[in-house]
């Protein structure tokens, strides 16, 4: 039996953020992975994908040429989406090794196995049997794709968003079930290789969370890059036929079928709870299986804390470390403040990037409050001109009376690089005046943030 002082089980972006800070911190710490250091994110998810998005950007520009003064004989164009795949897992070990010496250079024990507890303060690793006590622990476990209904999810033409990374030619043909992040992230890398995609998705609108202006906008310039989209849409039934699989989809009672060589399905996250004998532990779930915590990332358990995905408040890389940070702190002694998850940003990485913090207009509206709304466009902004860049805005919500912000959405290139500001603006508990005042440098598009405060002033300077 081996002890240890504080044990974090699961390496993500959560785990391995919150043992570096607790050993900062002077605790003794021991994390346990089952895979790769870094977990869905970076060797699944945020990172790899990245790296393709960059690949489907580079090739737009070379369809571009005419715009940017040079000229190819586009028909001579040889894409390799195996090069393309193999640099994503290649970013992605590269980034797993830096880990990996950040484990060593704080001195944490790192342990390659499985957990479940066997008790409250005590786990067992499935590979060696061997049990492990500890005095704190901290569950960082993450989540898993949700799967379709009645749907043979080990066949080959069937993807969730890990085998999809794995393929290294991309799909003549694919259906796409759900228009969140991951979805559109997906159909703009494939529609760039020349893929036929289409994107199913049942709600009215796609990237449903964000405001419905920035929805809108993605829209076009997503049906613009040749990616059809059917929303208030769900799928009925899946045949797979050969080399081929036939979808039914329905919408407003209409019923037609869909054929594709591949089904990607985008639906959402389910929480691993279910694999770590959580009961054992006496850990209170909620009815969705996600572990309750307090804005301490206290679970009911003393000493018990949970982190990222598997808490279902917030299912970001960045809220994650954010929630590991406050646990680590917690155990240290050290003093902490609440997140405001709504506040967090969300980005979204497709044709037009998306990215938001704070309330969108119908939420404002939803909690009865007051607003005034700026919004600024990129095509009157030099550095977007200049750049070739003009689809998008920036929208700014904020309270009447004050003039304090609430929301900042955007849409439109490089937003993603730009939202941080944003967010601190509304942590800081901001006013269109204060924002408006802030000296933004030209030219750039992050001009556009505080344009769109002068608009909701209605004192729009460039527009």
């Amino acid at each position: 039996m081996k002890k240890a002082e504080l044990l974090v089980i699961g390496g993500g972006p959560g785990g391995y953020v919150a043992a570096i800070k607790a050993a900062k911190l002077g605790k003794k710490v021991t994390i346990i992975e089952k895979e790769n250091l870094g977990g869905t994110c970076l060797n699944w998810g945020c990172i790899p994908t990245k790296s393709l998005l960059r690949n489907a950007e580079i090739i737009s520009h070379l369809y571009d040429g005419d715009n940017f003064g040079f000229e190819l004989d586009t028909t001579t164009i040889r894409l390799s989406y195996k090069k393309a795949q193999k640099r994503s897992r290649e970013v992605s070990a590269q980034l797993v090794r830096g880990i990996e010496y950040l484990m060593k250079k704080n001195g944490i024990t790192v342990i390659n196995d499985e957990a479940t507890f066997i008790s409250q303060k005590s786990v067992q690793l499935k590979n060696t049997g061997e049990q492990i006590d500890a005095d704190y622990i901290i569950i960082a476990a993450g989540a898993r794709p949700n799967h379709l209904n009645n749907v043979e999810t080990s066949s080959d033409y069937y993807l969730d968003s890990k085998k999809a990374l794995q393929l290294n030619k991309a799909p003549k043909n694919v259906v796409i079930i759900g228009a969140g992040a991951i979805g559109m992230e997906f159909a703009t890398v494939w529609r760039a290789y020349g893929a036929d995609v289409t994107v199913v998705e049942m709600l009215p609108r796609v990237l449903p969370n964000e405001d419905e202006d920035v929805s809108e906008e993605a829209y076009k310039g997503y049906v613009k890059a040749g990616i059809k989209i059917l929303t208030d849409t769900k799928v009925r039934n899946v045949e797979s036929q050969g080399d081929s699989t036939k979808i039914t989809i329905v919408s407003t009672e209409v019923e037609k079928t869909l054929e594709c060589e591949y089904l990607l399905a985008s639906v959402g996250i389910r929480p691993n709870s279910d694999k770590l004998g959580i009961e054992k532990a006496g850990i209170k779930l909620n009815e969705r299986g996600y572990i309750i915590v307090d804005y301490k990332m206290r679970t009911n358990v003393s000493g018990i804390y949970a982190i990222g995905d598997i808490t279902g408040k917030l299912a970001l890389a960045h809220a994650a470390s954010a929630q590991g940070i406050i646990a680590a702190k917690g155990i240290a002694g050290k003093q902490t403040e609440p997140i405001i998850y709504e506040n967090i940003p969300k980005c979204t990485y497709g044709h037009l990037e998306t990215a938001s913090a704070g309330l969108t207009e119908r939420q404002a509206n939803e909690r009865g409050l007051d607003i005034k709304i700026g919004k600024f466009p990129f095509i009157a902004n030099g550095k977007a001109i200049a750049y070739g860049a003009t689809e998008g805005f920036i929208k700014v919500i904020a309270e009447k009376k004050y003039g304090e912000i609430l929301g900042v959405h955007m849409v439109g290139a490089h937003v993603t690089e730009m939202i941080a500001s944003a967010s601190g603006l509304l942590s800081l508990e901001c006013t269109l005046d204060e924002l408006s005042n802030i000296i933004h440098p030209h030219p750039t598009m992050s001009e556009a943030i505080m344009e769109a405060s002068h608009v909701a002033e209605s004192m729009g300077i460039h527009i």
